[in-house]
């Protein structure tokens, strides 16, 4: 077992009581259990905790006017395995799905499968149903859709990121899900803490990480198209049919954040922090040449398709 610390710490300043709902606890899960956790709050109320309906622990919290802090602390037991690899699992049916999985095969605000049906077809419709066709979109996804910290804006979906090329993993993960909806294979966004185990360090300020999960034989299966490699030390927080339904804080009103932190740390028994990260990728050094490019032309919207062939819908 991993024993990993995670936890995060939020400032915000509002200029009136603002109530609002954080997603930062990990729920029940196979993978991992948590050894023990804290939620503290300062300035800000706490006003209570419910489970929404995807299974989200969710705090219910009234930000007080000026500095508020929120943090969470806690400890997960992870299993020691990678993110399951199981390339004969099948694809289900949709008339075989459970009724509850049936919602994650359609559109929703960020994965909107209707408008980027040609394109799944016309790009992934030849490849054979089940795990291949998933990892085959995750592994499209993962080259031709550039990971750019800070390049992303709120209201992108995946037809947005798909046109731009470029986005952060929350964006990453809209177009895996909306491509593999658009073949029946129910997709869903997810978010966990993910500590840096047994991959090289990248150098970056550690943040919620979010990816997809497609239902295959068997159950709910990672598709991480960021590192598109199985990970290790993976702790669950929640899930959506995209970043709408799993934000870390939804604001009734305004708040202005003023401090992120986000850790996921492997410790010892003793409660010290260990390093299990691979060294850092050698950067090869070249020159730099100044070139003068033609301004790109304004990107074109998806268009969505006007006749759908017959079969759109099978797999």
């Amino acid at each position: 077992m991993y024993r990993i610390k995670i936890g995060c710490q939020l400032s915000y300043a509002t200029a009136a009581a603002t109530p609002a709902i954080f997603i930062v606890q990990p729920p029940p899960h196979a993978k991992h259990m948590l050894e023990s956790e804290q939620f503290q709050t300062i300035a800000a109320a706490p006003a209570g905790e419910f489970t929404d309906v995807f299974g989200n622990r969710c705090l219910r919290v009234t930000l007080a006017p000026g500095d508020n802090v929120i943090r969470y602390d806690a400890v997960a037991a992870v299993l020691p395995e990678a993110d399951a690899v199981r390339p004969n699992a099948r694809q289900i049916p949709p008339q075989e799905l459970p009724p509850h999985l049936l919602r994650y095969t359609l559109p929703s605000r960020y994965a909107e499968t209707d408008e980027l049906l040609n394109f799944a077809w016309e790009n992934f419709g030849k490849v054979p149903a089940g795990w291949e066709r998933a990892k085959t979109i995750c592994d499209w996804v993962h080259k031709h859709i550039e990971y750019k910290p800070g390049s992303s804006f709120p209201d992108w979906s995946a037809a947005d990121t798909i046109l731009r090329r470029h986005g952060v993993c929350r964006d990453m993960a809209h177009v895996v899900i909306a491509l593999c909806r658009a073949f029946n294979l129910p997709a869903r966004y997810s978010v966990a803490y993910l500590p840096d185990i047994e991959v090289p360090e990248d150098g970056l300020p550690m943040d919620f990480h979010a990816y997809a999960e497609v239902w295959l034989e068997g159950g709910w299966h990672v598709f991480d198209p960021h590192d598109n490699v199985p990970r290790k030390g993976r702790v669950f927080i929640a899930s959506g049919l995209d970043a709408a339904d799993a934000a870390f804080a939804t604001f009734y009103g305004a708040a202005r954040l003023t401090r992120f932190e986000v850790r996921a740390d492997p410790i010892n028994e003793q409660g010290e922090k260990i390093n299990l990260a691979l060294p850092k990728k050698p950067t090869v050094a070249a020159n730099i040449v100044q070139m003068q490019f033609e301004q790109p032309p304004e990107p074109r919207r998806v268009e969505s398709p006007h006749e759908p062939p017959l079969d759109l819908k099978t797999s």
